[in-house]
């Protein structure tokens, strides 16, 4: 095997069958075709120095490093940390309280427990008894709004159910496009679980298959041996080192995607009323009170630590501003869409009780009630408090494929976006993808824009690392997640920096700053999610490039 042939994570196997399946007909008969089928393209090369030739690389944290100094495009927060303690003309540093509306928190996690926010009246005050009188009894730390849920259906279905409720015809055009989505996201659920299982099938026939003939399953056995084998072992011992060492793929990762797609296979499409679960009012969306205090609900919640971490986790290269104060909001589930009423509620909270950055690492593309969270961001906005959201995953347009919490509104055919809303993109830690920077191929072939991020030139305000990000989950450990969720809490925390030494610039001049001073990459053309299409990464965003802490504080430092 050549070295430009390199393991390619699992995700990867999914993406490739996906493409080769919507040419075919499913059956499962057919996912040992399409393993033979890759495994010609294996073969072609030596097995050998697929496995034990190929140089070991560990890729670094990135993410604050200084692509001038150390080759990766981060942030150069590291190099600001530096210059912070030499510097003698910045002002002096103010407290800073970030809140994140996420999954839950692991607030006891060593590297974020010294910087979760602290409800001081209700800390000192009476169990039991709001001391604050803010509507929420013993809010320690923030407020969990979802209470015991860990998971809610998917807003199509929601909207689905509605709208069969109120009668509505089937030719109505919103009708028509619920539907449609609705019945595709439900197959493509439906049609990933199956590809799990079938494959579930495929390598455990495989292992049997090869003790029977008395044959080890190591994967460097198989390797060195399969030339060797005959035809009925050989074919065996093929289907495992194609699905292990080319695609990731092993009895422990299937085992747990099938409980995953079960789970999500269950409640995305389950049409009961999400206020039967949390137990809110329906009828009132600007309810304080329901929920709970309880801010972490399963140690497999790891999105919401990874996303504080990523703003406050007091290791260095890690957390952005490891001074901020974390308020934890927990307002998006497991799986399945949030509710616009909590996220809502949860902004309001963010504000009326001293956050003066917010960062949500969610989203979707229908809403039942938009203008609830509108006028929630532009009450942030009226109080002096920034919102950071992530722009999504879809490799999507959003001039074209707009998506919620609402990024712009549309006046006499021109987008406008709103004054304290930072949308962010997701890149990578080099402008070109090369086998020497990428010899994992974690970003499949990928440049600086990852190939996952949504983006436009008139909604994206910036992009930022969100690739391979190392991070706090619960438990105590760390781990590397990818996606503009990993994207986002890297400019709130950037945010975050900013407002500790300049707190009294306005959310319109940050995010002025922040366009004005992103690292730029003139005439950079990368590869989109369409494999045949490139695109000036300057016409990704309205800034053109990433952020980049340095430039932003020695402009701030020459005014």
């Amino acid at each position: 095997m050549s070295d430009l042939i390199y393991k390619i994570k699992p995700d990867y196997y999914m993406k490739i069958y996906k493409s080769q399946k919507k040419q075919m007909q499913f059956k499962p008969v057919l996912l040992n075709l399409f393993i033979g089928f890759v495994f010609l393209i294996f073969t072609s090369f030596s097995f050998n120095s697929a496995i034990t030739g190929k140089p070991s690389y560990t890729l670094p944290d990135w993410s604050q490093l200084d692509p001038y100094k150390d080759g990766f495009e981060g942030t150069r927060t590291l190099e600001f940390y530096s210059f912070v303690e030499t510097a003698h003309n910045l002002p002096k540093r103010n407290e800073v309280i970030v809140a994140v509306i996420d999954s839950g928190f692991d607030i006891n996690h060593p590297a974020l427990k010294d910087n979760i926010w602290q409800n001081e009246k209700e800390i000192n005050g009476v169990e039991g008894v709001d001391d604050d009188n803010n509507g929420y009894i013993d809010d320690y730390h923030g407020w969990n709004f979802l209470g015991n849920v860990r998971y809610l259906s998917l807003e199509v279905t929601r909207e689905l159910k509605r709208l069969n409720y109120n009668n509505t015809p089937t030719n109505d055009e919103y009708y028509k496009k619920v539907k449609y989505n609705y019945e595709e996201e439900k197959s493509e659920i439906a049609n990933t679980l199956e590809l799990f299982e079938s494959s579930s099938s495929i390598i455990e026939n495989a292992h049997k298959t090869l003790k029977e003939g008395g044959y080890s399953t190591n994967l460097e056995f198989l390797t060195e041996h399969v030339d060797k084998m005959p035809d009925k072992y050989k074919s065996a011992a093929m289907t495992l080192i194609t699905m292990e060492s080319f695609f990731g793929i092993n009895p422990d990762y299937i085992e747990s995607s099938i409980k995953e797609f079960q789970i999500k296979n269950k409640v995305l499409f389950d049409t009961t009323d999400t206020h039967i679960l949390v137990g809110d009012n329906p009828e009132v969306l600007n309810e304080t009170g329901y929920g709970n205090n309880t801010l972490l609900i399963d140690e497999n919640e790891s999105h919401g630590t990874h996303v504080a971490g990523t703003i406050a986790a007091n290791v260095p290269g890690i957390g952005q501003a490891p001074f901020a104060k974390i308020m934890c909001l927990r307002a998006v589930p497991n799986e399945g869409d949030e509710r616009d009423k909590d996220i809502g509620n949860a902004i309001r909270y963010a504000v009326d009780n001293g956050a003066s950055v917010i960062n949500m690492s969610a989203g979707k593309y229908f809403s039942r009630y938009p203008e609830y969270v509108t006028d929630a961001i532009n009450y942030a906005n009226e109080n002096g408090v920034v919102f950071v959201v992530s722009a999504g995953n879809e490799g999507f347009n959003l001039n074209e494929n707009p998506n919620y919490p609402r990024k712009y509104v549309v006046n006499n055919g021109k987008i406008e976006t709103f004054p304290n809303v930072i949308v962010v993109g997701a890149s990578t830690w080099m402008k070109k993808w090369s086998v020497e920077k990428d010899p994992d191929n974690l970003n499949y072939g990928f440049d600086l824009a990852a190939s996952f991020s949504n983006y436009s030139k008139d909604v994206v305000d910036v992009f930022a690392p969100g690739v391979e990000i190392n991070s706090t989950v619960p438990g105590g450990k760390f781990e590397r997640l990818s996606g503009t969720s990993m994207a986002s809490p890297q400019v709130a925390g950037i945010i975050s920096i900013i407002k500790a030494f300049y707190p009294n610039l306005s959310p319109l001049e940050i995010k002025q700053l922040i366009h004005s001073t992103a690292r730029q990459y003139n005439d950079l053309e990368v590869r989109m999610r369409n494999e045949n299409n490139l695109e000036y990464f300057s016409n990704l965003s309205i800034s053109g490039g990433v952020i980049d802490v340095m430039n932003i504080f020695q402009e701030l430092l020459s005014n």
